[in-house]
């Protein structure tokens, strides 16, 4: 059986790819994946088969969480080491992939790996035998959607005791995202997260008559309750430390008025990092708020309880915090430079996660503005 029309399909999309560029990294997104790869099939020396060169095709979903589901088809055309008569290997298989946090710095996701299947060697006494797999890899991230992936594979055939092995490189292709729901019906919606913002203003300090050096003064140092109507229950605001410079001093020092705090509030559906659009006349707000202060700029913190994986939280918090910061940048058009974010995940609580009430108030999305 020839498998050249599928060899050079799946080399064609693995080029073609590759040559998919972008001056953005990021994590990949949620939705079904393709990903196609070439590798090397290491036979146990017991198996009479020859090493040879191998071609595979994975079709899998990758959750909103660290988890995905593979089905891969791999092919390699070897032949016996005794006789030299051809060998035809199809190998089928399901897998499950546990991806491992991000290693930000070199935008690298390490993953653990795990399935069953069966491989057709042909004529070989391991004719369909069922198989154990295990193993991991890495991927680097592109894009929201293309990824470079190495993989390795030990291969346990349970009925005859070969142990081979798999090593493969290939790109993933993320597609079908879910989209934001823009209606404003809340069925079946689980609000759990409120977003906050304070700015970070100087407070004005008067000049002294003998023109001697004035300490900076400590602003609001201690957690400030705030209603949250979207949720009737008190939330924390984070507290805020003016800036370590001394005033200007002149003749008559002028008296400026800090800015008041402005409230935002987005909430996200249980295990969601998509902003609905129901949300975004609240980020408007904000971004009105930059707008008429150029010269201020945003951090969008990420935030959560310690309930489940702490590598999970980190993505999640991470994920909230960047779709908020890419609603005020691609939405409502503020400059890029004056808008970052970044995940504590379950780091920094306000509260012991002892109760549920502690919980729901670690669980928060704050931007902090802060002007030059």
């Amino acid at each position: 059986m020839s498998f050249t029309i599928a060899k050079r399909t799946i080399l064609s999309s693995i080029i073609a790819a590759s040559s998919v560029s972008t001056l953005a990294l990021a994590q990949q997104e949620e939705g079904f994946t393709v990903t196609p790869s070439i590798g090397y099939y290491n036979m146990d020396s017991d198996r009479d088969v020859k090493d040879d060169k191998a071609y595979s095709l994975g079709l899998g979903y990758q959750f909103n969480n660290p988890w995905a589901v593979e089905f891969v088809y791999l092919n390699a055309d070897t032949e016996q080491s005794s006789s030299g008569s051809n060998v035809d290997v199809d190998q089928y298989r399901l897998d499950g992939l546990y991806h491992l946090p991000t290693i930000r710095s070199a935008n690298l996701t390490p993953y653990l790996a795990a399935g069953v299947g069966t491989t057709d060697f042909g004529n070989s006494s391991s004719h369909n035998n069922v198989q154990l797999n295990a193993g991991g890899g890495l991927k680097y991230a592109v894009n929201d959607t293309v990824s470079l992936r190495a993989d390795f594979r030990l291969v346990d055939d349970v009925e005859d005791h070969h142990l081979d092995n798999i090593t493969s490189l290939g790109v993933q292709m993320t597609f079908g995202r879910p989209a934001t729901r823009t209606t404003s019906d809340d069925s079946g919606y689980t609000p759990v997260e409120a977003t906050t913002y304070t700015q970070a203003e100087p407070e004005p300090v008067p000049v002294a008559e003998s023109q001697q050096a004035i300490e900076p003064e400590v602003v609001n140092t201690e957690p400030m309750p705030v209603e949250d109507a979207m949720q009737d229950e008190p939330v924390m605001v984070a507290p805020v430390v003016a800036p370590n410079e001394e005033p200007e001093l002149t003749e008559q020092a002028p008296k400026v008025a800090a800015l008041p705090p402005v409230k935002l509030n987005v909430l996200f559906g249980n295990n969601k990092t998509d902003v609905e659009q129901k949300y975004y006349p609240e980020i408007e707000k904000l971004a009105m708020f930059l707008k008429e202060h150029p010269q201020s700029t945003v951090l969008i913190e990420g935030h959560t309880d310690d309930t489940g994986a702490a590598s999970y939280n980190q993505t999640v918090s991470e994920k909230r915090a960047k779709a908020i910061a890419d609603v005020l940048i691609r939405t409502f058009e503020v400059s890029e430079e004056r808008v970052s974010a970044i995940g504590y995940g379950e780091d920094t609580p306000l509260f012991d996660n002892d109760t549920a009430e502690h919980r729901k108030a670690n669980r928060r999305v704050v931007a902090i503005i802060s002007s030059k």
